[in-house]
């Protein structure tokens, strides 16, 4: 089971990469600003900040790239079962230039028993 959940973890490292090159979209990491997201959730969440931005412009554009993260809430409800974080919940707000324009992007991140999740919604995301 380990070695089909690393693969999974590859492959969806290898897709990221591979559709923010293909979009022309920056997706690497660390991100600049706040964020208290890690590396990997960082990596799992930029693509879809990226489309949810793309949802609210008026027009496509192709060249993306986060210029900075905030906390806006921080982490909440959290609880702990053997010193781990198995619940709890934290917003931030990541801000995106796309073709020129800058977009905020809130999104709620929710900790769980098996890891981080989180929600954006495409229509809360606003230009600035």
């Amino acid at each position: 089971m380990k070695k089909f959940i690393t693969f999974g973890m590859l492959l969806m490292t290898f897709l990221t990469s591979s559709v923010c090159s293909a979009f022309g979209y920056n997706c690497r990491v660390p991100l600049k600003g706040t964020t208290i997201a890690d590396k990997k959730l960082q990596k799992k969440t930029v693509m879809t900040v990226y489309l949810a931005v793309g949802t609210a412009m008026p027009t496509s554009c192709k060249k993306m790239s986060i210029i900075d993260t905030k906390v806006t809430k921080e982490p909440y409800d959290v609880e702990y079962q053997d010193d781990k974080k198995v619940a709890g919940k934290w917003e931030e707000i990541w801000t995106v230039n796309a073709c020129g324009q800058e977009y905020d992007a809130p999104i709620e991140f929710i900790i769980g028993k098996t890891g981080v999740s989180y929600i954006i919604y495409p229509k809360n995301v606003i230009s600035k």
